[in-house]
């Protein structure tokens, strides 16, 4: 067996270890009860589901019409545009004071709309992307939706469990995160610094920031607590099911790496956003500064 052939072995096992990882760990701390009350509310699931599937879709089809980029690269940002919402995001909506049960019911949304949506997108958006939608949806389903579901019912039947296992599954999928990089490095170094040498990075860096831009604006009728969700919602991506299509296929190694590297990107952003948020919210609520009293000099009229 050849070197290159244990590499890509062994990279598709830390592709397939992070995807369940993330969301099984999701869906440990995801109780049922903490989500149906904010599905109930359909101008906040309509405006998500604008967001997701039309929104940022079509910011990433604009982008890439301005700037040339490599075809692996414009896949893998194209990839990026329909998987919304990372498993992290919970944590930045706590930083930025946000309703952490809307954030719940968006990560549920998102990714089982991801599981419908992605499959019928992805050959209308990538030229010469030849897998049918069955084969693209069955490793969202197994990846993504069932590592979820699972991790929602193990919490349900066992709640002291699920928390036990949570910290479990969380140092599992960092390290396989890790592996996922170093991997990736290793077997696709010269694209990698093909990316960091190309306009990639700073179309990705675009990307996410109009994106955020929009969720912001398009959410300014919702609460702090509501808007700060779909802002963080919408900088963020889920990578493993941006990386689950390209086992249905052949990709060209420039689509791992754009994903791959939106991971210091969409941490760095999300976190700096989230901090922003919080900013705002403090401010808002700050009393006004006081004004100095006047003292009128003795004697004067």
């Amino acid at each position: 067996m050849r070197v290159t052939d244990v590499l890509d072995f062994a990279l598709r096992c830390a592709v397939v270890v992070f995807m369940i990882g993330t969301l099984g760990g999701v869906g440990l701390g995801l109780a049922v009860r903490d989500v149906g009350a904010p599905l109930k509310q359909a101008s906040f699931v309509a405006l998500s589901l604008f967001l997701c599937w039309i929104v940022c879709p079509v910011i990433a089809v604009l982008l890439l019409r301005l700037v040339p980029l490599e075809p692996g690269y414009a896949t893998g940002l194209l990839l990026l545009s329909l998987a919304p919402c990372a498993p992290f995001a919970p944590a930045m909506t706590q930083i930025a004071r946000g309703d952490q049960a809307y954030m719940a019911a968006l990560v549920l949304l998102t990714a089982a709309s991801t599981v419908v949506m992605m499959p019928i997108a992805m050959p209308l958006l990538v030229e010469g992307f030849s897998a049918d939608a069955a084969a693209i949806a069955r490793p969202l389903v197994l990846f993504v939706l069932l590592p979820l579901f699972i991790g929602m019912a193990v919490r349900a039947r066992w709640r002291a469990a699920a928390d036990e296992l949570l910290p479990v599954v969380g140092v599992v999928t960092s390290f396989a995160g890790g592996a996922l990089l170093v991997l990736t490095g290793v077997r696709h170094g010269g694209a990698v610094l093909g990316a960091i040498g190309s306009l990639a990075i700073a179309t990705q860096v675009l990307y996410f920031a109009a994106v955020t831009a929009a969720a912001y604006v398009f959410g300014s009728a919702l609460p702090h607590e509501r808007r700060s969700v779909l802002t963080l919602g919408l900088c963020t991506r889920n990578l493993g099911a941006a990386l689950a299509p390209l086992a249905a296929t052949d990709y060209a190694p420039g689509a791992m790496v754009m994903i791959v590297i939106a991971v210091p990107v969409t941490l760095g952003l999300s976190l700096g956003v989230a901090h922003w948020l919080a900013r705002r919210e403090r401010a808002r609520h700050a009393p006004p500064p006081r004004r100095a009293p006047v003292h009128t000099p003795a004697g004067s009229a």
